[in-house]
Parts: C-alpha cells; structure tokens; sequence
C-alpha cells in the first residue's frame, strides 16, 4: 500500500507539457505550453522517404528516423509530396505530429520525464464518426507503446494517452469562450486541401451545420495550372505554382508574363465564390451571423474575402486559430 501511494504521488508530481497540434494538408502548426510559457512551430507537412540522407539538413526541414525507416520532412521536400488523400489517418500526418511535439519539446526545455497531454485535429467527418476516431486516436498514441524516433540526430521517446482530439473548424471559439458565448458565428476555415464550415450557438456547435468540402488551396492551384498549360502551352510543376500562388504571377526563363497577375487574382475570386456557392448549397444563408475566417488560406484570399463579406473577422495569424482553441480545451480538461 505504501508503494502505491508514493507511485500515486509520484504522478502527481510530474510536471505537464500542453500541446496542441494542428497537423494540416499545407502546414503543421503547434502550439505548447510549459510553467506559463507559451511555444510554437511551424512547418510544411510535406514528407519524402529516404535512404541514407548525406545532405545538411536545412531550416524548416527535418530528418526523421522512425523504426528502421528514414524520412525527410518540411521545406526541402518537393510539393510532389505533398498529401492530397483525405484521410489523415496516416504515416505522414502521425510523424508530422511526432516532429512538431520534438520541436516544442526543445523549445521549452521540458524534463525528460514530462507527462505529455496532447490535442490534435482530425477532419469533421472523422469526428463524428466513433470508430475513425478511436482507430485515429489509437494510431497516434502507438497503442500505448513508448515512441521513440531520431529528429535531426537527436533521440526521442515520447509516451502519449488519453490523447484529445478535437474537429477542424473551430477557430477561436474555445480560445475566446466569453466572447463567443452570447454570439452565434460562422467559422470557416480555408484549408489547403479542404474547407470547412461549422456554427456556433454560443460555444456549442451545430452538428447539421459541420460540412466540409474540397475547395482547399490545393484545388486552387490545380486550377492555376491547368489555366496558365492552356494559356501559354507549357507544362508547369507543383514547385512552380506553390511559387505562382505566392508571388501573385507566372514567369517563365526570368521574362514575368503580366497578363498572369490579373488571371491568377481572377482565378482567386472565383475560388472564393465557389466555396460561397457549395456553402448556399449546404443550407447557409449567411444571415444572423457572425463570420469567421480562419486557416492559411484566408491570407491567400484576403482581398476577396473583405469584397464579398465586408464585416467578416479574418483572425490574426488565422493559421494558428484552431491550435489556440485546442489549447484552452487541455488547459480546462487538464485543470
């Protein structure tokens, strides 16, 4: 009896790391939270295998050895590797997950011995399914065997339970709960590969209302493509146009083409009334609202968001408005 309650004791005493993960199609944003302090990183969930990697590893990008397998992650990975599968139940998204809690853990310096309490997204459709999210809960926390993989040469073991996890969508709704509380608002969240949509009466979500859809930023550079092949009869790669999204125009042997710049900024409104046009479709009216814009994509399609809903609130750094809110949901389940 005695050593059961020094063991219980003991658990009481260990500190607690708060993390919260928002692994997206684009971008792998988290958020950890250690003796008052606040951590984040950032980074491309882009993903390659390889084999006996001799390069130096570059900022934003990480070599991940995983049980006798060899993976490279973030910004030296070509966009041809990129995840388009709707399913995130997979090799890519649990090591992006790994690497982004090793990144936090660095930052904050946590004991070796810190009890982890983990947040993660997963899509609506697999929240509200019962068996995707065990099967998806039970896929990140390894079936409760310790994880232990190598980041850029530094070892990791990380033991995860009673993983929380949380639907894409929310924005700041938990993060900022006596703002929201009294208020009924729309959050749209601008993905790369979808969007989705869910209301909020007060801070309790409409279950009718969470709908997703395929109009990611993905899709709209998919379009880009295909306009600018059939414009001016040449082929251009996934590297190319995650560059022609960003820079707003379309180049070719250093000579811009400057009718791009008003096709590409045309080709953004018109992605923008499509997400619109399926949300009507869906049952939105718009009305009696307050609307929220959040996730990456609501920086590429800024302008034309303020055009088509003038009193929208486009979150500031709308990347991190789901992560903010996973937090506050560990903080309060944590105590």
């Amino acid at each position: 009896m005695l050593k059961l309650l020094k063991k219980r004791k003991w658990f009481r005493l260990r500190e607690t790391f708060l993390v919260a993960v928002d692994c997206g199609k684009y971008n792998t944003k988290a958020i950890g939270r250690y003796k008052g302090k606040t951590y984040t990183t950032t980074f491309r969930t882009k993903m390659q295998q390889v084999s006996r990697l001799g390069v130096e590893i570059q900022p934003d990008s990480y070599h991940v050895e995983f049980y006798g397998n060899e993976y490279l992650l973030g910004d030296m990975v070509s966009e041809d590797y990129s995840d388009f599968s709707l399913n995130k139940a997979s090799r890519i998204h649990q090591l992006a997950i790994y690497t982004a809690i090793t990144q936090l853990l660095q930052k904050a310096k946590v004991p070796t011995n810190v009890d982890i309490r983990l947040a993660v997204n997963v899509p609506i459709t697999t929240y509200k399914d019962s068996i995707q999210k065990e099967n998806f809960k039970q896929m990140i926390e390894k079936r409760g065997h310790t994880i232990h993989l190598m980041v850029n040469e530094k070892a990791f073991s990380v033991e995860l339970s009673n993983v929380t996890l949380a639907f894409e969508g929310m924005g700041e709704i938990y993060a900022k709960s006596e703002e929201y509380k009294n208020k009924n608002t729309i959050i749209i969240d601008l993905g790369g590969l979808n969007t989705t949509f869910c209301t909020f009466k007060g801070i309790q979500p409409l279950i009718n209302t969470m709908v997703v859809s395929d109009l990611g930023m993905n899709v709209l550079k998919g379009k880009i493509g295909k306009a600018i092949s059939e414009r001016y009869g040449m082929t251009v790669s996934s590297d190319d146009l995650e560059q022609v999204l960003r820079n707003g125009y379309f180049a070719s042997r250093g000579e811009i083409y400057e009718d791009s710049k008003v096709m590409i900024e045309e080709m953004k409104l018109e992605h923008l009334q499509q997400i619109i046009q399926f949300a009507k479709s869906r049952g939105y009216t718009f009305n009696m609202n307050d609307i929220h814009f959040v996730g990456g994509g609501a920086i590429t399609l800024r302008r034309y968001i303020k055009q088509e809903f003038p009193h929208a609130l486009i979150m500031d750094n709308p990347q991190y408005s789901n992560c903010l809110s996973f937090l506050k949901i560990l903080e309060i389940k944590n105590g």
